[in-house]
């Protein structure tokens, strides 16, 4: 059997994902196996583990068992890394307050560098496989850390299209060969619409009919995980320990809220993402502040126009401060609408769609209307999408879907964009949430995930 360098695995804590590891390793087991999990669900598989649970709050400098320390030579290189981390940390503080004070942040951001560095040179790892985009603290510190060493790090990610993930180095560059594959079909000699794989013909056929996402409803799930749904929501101590912030931020919501445009005005439709999630941080980059987004965007828009901000259906008023209602307010061009709006019939109504890295852009999209993306969005440089570059190429933008000269995504255009994901994907579930949404049978996700494992982990590879 072929020994894969030394490997650490971060995450695989569902079924779905042990399953699959458990069977990869069967085919190609690495020379060294590091896991850090929920459990070591892998037993003597594994020469080093290390618990996931808590939030590593315990990963602190007197607790710190590795004699290697990382100098400022690496802080200095990971500065870039500490903004998001820090706000990363606000996640894992509950309680009566939230988000802690910025210095004890900071010093658990460096007490996770040093563990990271030290996990990482003791075990003499050469590469680290995250079983999902790392988007909590320490997995973000860890892949971090790792990347600066120049250690190889791959991750998998579920993406919104059906059946559908890659495999990425980085999380700037998570969607860089779906854009590339888009550009060189445009460039080939093919005409017409090129023909699809039968799941994303499948979503092709969904988004141009209405789809209700399945991660909207409860209605597809078993009585008793239906319950563990509800009960989840009602026993969260945090929201419990923290009601008066709920009642604050929730009255803040009300006093913000407006009438939708009405038929005559024209607008940009702008939902907001659930918070806090990897969909802004950190796929949305400085975007994670969705303020900023909907201030830029605003200050972009033509004369007249509106925007029409609809907060998430499952946004805990808890997670959500005061602070950001009350802005939304101050600005004369937006309008707070209810979240009982339809959101159909907003994307029918408006002059475009708003978001961060959001389904509602894709869906935008096969309704004819352009999307803006400020955040590394799967179909951000596809037809029909504004990337949110610059204040001033947004306004330019905006000005030719008024003027009528923007280019609007075809039918034929997005099959060819998803041609282009195609080439650059994988056929499987790696998110066992996509289970739900999912035709593949779980042997079947299980064999084709665990086929992906044994590939990433190969030698030659």
């Amino acid at each position: 059997m072929p020994e894969a360098p030394a490997t650490l695995f971060f995450g695989f804590r569902r079924p779905l994902n042990q399953a699959a590891l458990k069977q990869a390793l069967a085919t190609c087991r690495p020379v060294r196996v590091g896991l850090v999990s929920r459990s070591n669900f892998l037993g003597p598989l594994t020469d080093e583990f290390l618990s996931a649970r808590n939030g590593f709050r315990a990963c602190t400098y007197r607790a710190n068992p590795y004699a290697h320390f990382p100098g400022g030579h690496l802080l200095g290189q990971l500065w870039p890394n500490e903004v998001t981390a820090l706000r990363m940390y606000e996640r894992i503080f509950r309680g009566a307050t939230t988000g802690q004070s910025y210095d004890k942040r900071r010093t658990l951001y460096r007490e996770h560098v040093a563990w990271a560095y030290g996990l990482l040179r003791e075990g003499k790892y050469q590469r680290l496989i995250f079983s999902e985009i790392p988007h909590h603290p320490f997995p973000y510190v860890l892949h971090s850390v790792a990347s600066a060493m120049g250690l190889e790090v791959l991750f998998l990610a579920q993406i919104q299209t059906k059946e559908t993930y890659v495999i990425s180095e980085s999380i700037d560059g998570l969607f860089e060969p779906i854009q590339t594959a888009y550009r060189d079909l445009l460039r080939s000699s093919q005409q017409g619409a090129p023909a699809l794989a039968p799941h994303l013909e499948a979503e092709f056929e969904r988004r141009t009919a209405e789809h209700t996402p399945f991660y909207m409803g409860v209605s597809d799930l078993s009585w008793n995980k239906r319950l563990y749904q509800r009960s989840k929501k009602f026993f969260r101590g945090d929201d419990r320990l923290r009601l008066h912030r709920t009642i604050r931020n929730g009255l803040a919501y009300r006093r913000a809220r407006r009438q939708a445009p009405h038929a005559r005005e024209r607008f940009i439709y702008f939902p907001l993402h659930l918070q806090p999630e990897a969909t802004t941080s950190p796929m949305g980059g400085v975007y994670v502040d969705q303020n900023l987004a909907i201030e830029t965007l605003a200050r972009a828009l033509p004369a007249g126009w509106k925007v029409a901000v609809k907060e998430n259906p499952a946004q805990r008023f808890a997670k959500r401060e005061r602070d950001f209602y009350e802005h939304l307010e101050g600005i004369p061009a937006v309008h707070l609408v209810s979240k009982q709006e339809n959101t159909f019939d907003l994307i029918e109504r408006c002059e475009a769609v708003a978001t961060i890295t959001g389904t509602a852009g894709w869906e935008a999209l096969f309704r004819g209307k352009p999307t803006i993306a400020f955040g590394r969005a799967f179909y951000r440089g596809g037809p029909g999408v504004i990337a949110v570059d610059d204040p001033a190429e947004l306004a330019s933008q905006l000005r030719s879907i008024e003027d009528g000269t923007f280019e609007h995504a075809t039918h034929e255009d997005l099959r060819r964009f998803l041609r282009a994901i195609q080439s650059a994907s994988h056929h499987g579930v790696v998110d066992p949430a996509y289970l739900r949404d999912s035709d593949l049978s779980f042997g079947d996700c299980v064999d084709r995930y665990a086929n992906t494992l044994a590939k990433i982990m190969a030698p030659d590879r």
